[in-house]
C-alpha cells in the first residue's frame, strides 16, 4: 500500500509532467536492459567522425595549411550528427512503440497527444546527447578539434539544430502514421534528405540555383553558414541564427499541425491498433 508521504511526493508534479516522465521512464528501462541499443546509439556518430576526420586530414596534407577548411569540415560533421540524431531519435522511439504493438495501449492511457510530443522532444534531446558526446571526445583526441572552440555560439547552434530535427522528426513520424509500416524505409531515408541542402561541408553558392532556394528555406543552413563564418573570421553570424530561430518556430507549428492531423486520421481509421510487425 502506498504511504501518504509517497502519494504527496507523486502529486507534487503537474499531471502533464508526470505523464511525460512516465513515457521517459518506459524508454529508460528499455535501454538500461539492452546494451546493444546503447552501443548502436554511440557507434554511428563515432564511425562517421572517424571516417570524415581522416578525410579532412588527407585534405590538409595534400593541399598544405588549410586548417580552416579542415575545422569547417569537422565542425560540419559534428553539427550534422546533432540534427540527424535528433530526427532518428524521434523515429526510433515511435517505431519502438509500433514494433511492440504498444501504440494503441499508450493512447488508451491518460497520455495526451501534446504529452507524447513533449516526451518525444525530451527523449530525443537525451538520446542525442548520449549519442554524440563520445564522438566529441573521439574527434578531440584523434584530430585535435574541440567543439568548445565555438564558445558561446555553441548552445545556439545545438538548440537550433535540435529544433530543426524535432519538427522534421514530427513530419517523418506523421508519414508513418499516415501510411503505416509500409513507409518505414521512407522514414529512414528521409532522415538524410535535407542534409545536402543545408550545405554543412561546402558553401551554399556551389549548389544549383533551384537547390539554393530550398537551402535558404531550411533553418539548419543558417546555422552551418554561421559556423563556417565563425571559423573563417572569428565572428558568428547572429543575424543568421535569428532567421533560423524564426523559421524553426514557424516550421515547428506547421509540423505539429500535420502530426495532429495524421494522428487523428490514424486514430479514426483504427490504424493505431493495427500498426505492428
Amino acid at each position: 500500500m502506498t504511504s501518504p508521504a509517497a502519494k504527496t511526493e507523486t502529486t507534487r508534479l503537474p499531471s502533464p509532467l508526470r505523464r511525460i516522465l512516465g513515457l521517459g521512464l518506459r524508454h529508460v528501462y528499455l535501454y538500461m536492459g539492452s546494451w546493444p541499443r546503447l552501443a548502436e546509439m554511440m557507434y554511428w556518430p563515432i564511425l562517421n567522425m572517424t571516417l570524415f576526420g581522416f578525410v579532412s586530414l588527407s585534405i590538409v596534407r595534400r593541399f598544405g595549411h588549410v586548417d580552416v577548411l579542415a575545422d569547417s569540415f569537422l565542425g560540419g560533421v559534428l553539427l550534422v550528427e546533432i540534427i540527424t540524431r535528433s530526427v532518428m531519435a524521434m523515429l526510433v522511439m515511435y517505431l519502438e512503440e509500433v514494433w511492440s504493438r504498444n501504440l494503441g495501449h499508450l493512447f488508451a492511457s491518460p497520455l495526451r497527444l501534446r504529452d507524447y510530443v513533449g516526451g518525444l522532444v525530451g527523449l530525443s534531446a537525451t538520446r542525442c546527447l548520449i549519442s554524440v558526446t563520445p564522438a566529441f571526445v573521439v574527434v578531440y583526441y584523434l584530430f585535435d578539434f574541440s567543439i568548445l572552440k565555438f564558445g558561446w555560439s555553441l548552445p545556439p547552434y545545438v538548440i537550433l539544430l535540435c529544433i530543426n530535427g524535432w519538427w522534421y522528426g514530427l513530419l517523418v513520424v506523421s508519414l508513418l502514421l499516415r501510411f503505416g509500416l509500409a513507409a518505414e524505409w521512407l522514414g529512414w531515408m528521409s532522415t538524410w534528405l535535407l542534409i545536402p541542402f543545408m550545405a554543412p561541408y561546402y558553401p551554399v553558392d556551389i549548389l544549383p540555383q533551384a537547390f539554393r532556394i530550398v537551402s535558404w528555406a531550411i533553418p539548419g543552413t543558417y546555422v552551418f553558414e554561421s559556423m563556417k563564418a565563425q571559423l573563417a573570421t572569428g565572428q558568428a553570424r547572429y543575424d543568421y541564427l535569428g532567421v533560423a530561430l524564426v523559421l524553426n518556430l514557424i516550421y515547428f507549428a506547421g509540423a505539429a499541425f500535420v502530426f495532429t492531423r495524421a494522428f487523428k486520421g490514424a486514430k479514426n481509421s483504427g490504424g493505431l491498433l493495427q500498426m505492428g510487425e
